[in-house]
């Protein structure tokens, strides 16, 4: 009878857990994606490259919501229990309140080491695809900024300017190239020149080829020697490597292992390192205390819910939703306050993000005391 009621606690809570997780992570999507748009509809890019860039954001989104579904769910499941008298029968039938509670604790800690496991390297390196992605979607519009009688300057050591230019410079006339290379420079004019951009979007790899008609190369070399060459076709070897995009390393883009060396981090070792500076380096710490205060805050929000979520049959009744959300603002607000003051050195970065935790878990203990008024 005890396993057969756990099992139907459980199976009433993980349902309404699946469906507002998939809402508030659909939530944060969409304005992830609003500001993606123009990328995404002026891009030629595939079906299979949208998913994967669209499961790559939804799982970084995944710590942040979970805490606030895992709160409302429960809040949902207890609100329906109490409206039906099933908390009330349960306790009748000899529950007691921490029995009852039991199952959706087992499920908060399930999902609690999945988050912490999750932040361990998964969600780093979502983050790290993530970038590469909208890299390999800017890059793409970076040929687009080529336009008749202006220099163009994106690529590395490359100086181009063509007189007329159509888009992406597919066709270019009266080209003047000036490449700064070591140990020699050139300046290439051409009656014409074509851009060619091969690109993979499973590879995430690109190849930028410049392919001149009809002009001559002048050259100065280390002895500074002019040199002259005519030619009737000249492909311009623009290498990968030299127009490959780059992108900083980001705290979020570490794994927990690494986050945790940058802790014994001077500021000149990690400028060394990872070419971080002293907010990067406050990031990184923050960023280490946060994620496992993310596995525990699923865990604290559930014993709060159930305990806010059991609402009395006689008499008046409280505003469950209404006690979850002043929860969330005292929670947040508190944090990000107590992060503010960390970031100024005024208190340690562990005092910042576990101090409202712990209110909370009061918080819960306070309402947990008060259910047998309820019962």
């Amino acid at each position: 009878m005890k396993l057969l009621l756990q099992r139907y606690l459980a199976a009433q809570f993980i349902l309404p857990l699946v469906v507002s997780t998939l809402f508030f992570i659909s939530f944060l999507l969409t304005f992830e994606l609003f500001r993606l748009t123009e990328l995404l509809v002026t891009r030629n890019i595939s079906v299979g490259f949208i998913a994967s860039l669209v499961g790559s954001i939804a799982l970084t989104f995944v710590p942040l919501s979970l805490p606030i579904a895992v709160l409302f769910s429960t809040i949902f499941c207890m609100n329906r229990l109490s409206g039906d008298s099933e908390y009330i029968a349960m306790r009748a039938g000899g529950f007691s309140k921490f029995k009852i509670m039991v199952p959706f604790l087992i499920v908060a800690t399930m999902l609690s080491l999945s988050v912490y496991q999750l932040n361990q390297t998964v969600i780093p390196q979502s983050n790290k695809e993530f970038r590469k992605k909208i890299n390999y979607l800017t890059s793409s519009g970076l040929l687009a900024g080529i336009k008749e009688g202006q220099f163009f300057t994106a690529i590395p050591k490359v100086t181009l300017f063509a007189s007329q230019a159509t888009k992406y410079g597919q066709s270019l006339r009266d080209v003047f190239l000036h490449i700064k290379d070591t140990p020699k420079s050139q300046v290439i004019f051409a009656k014409r020149g074509q851009l060619l951009l091969e690109r993979s979007s499973e590879s995430l790899s690109e190849k930028l080829t410049l392919t001149l008609y009809d002009g001559n190369i002048v050259a100065r070399n280390q002895k500074k020697d002019i040199e002259k060459i005519l030619f009737q076709k000249y492909v311009f070897p623009i290498s990968q490597n030299q127009f490959k995009d780059q992108f900083d390393i980001k705290e979020t883009m570490l794994t927990s292992s690494e986050l945790k060396k940058v802790l014994s981090m001077t500021k000149e070792e990690a400028r060394k390192v990872y070419d971080f500076n002293e907010k990067e380096l406050f990031n990184a710490k923050y960023e280490f205390w946060n994620r496992k205060n993310g596995a525990i805050i699923c865990f604290i929000f559930c014993f709060l819910g159930f305990t806010i979520g059991v609402t009395g049959n006689r008499g008046k009744g409280r505003n469950s939703g209404l006690l979850g959300v002043m929860s969330l603002i005292i929670y947040y607000s508190a944090y990000f306050s107590l992060v503010s003051l960390a970031k100024k050195q005024m208190i340690p970065i562990p005092l910042a993000v576990y101090f409202p935790s712990v209110v909370m878990m009061g918080l819960g203990v306070w309402f947990y005391k008060k259910l047998d008024w309820q019962s």
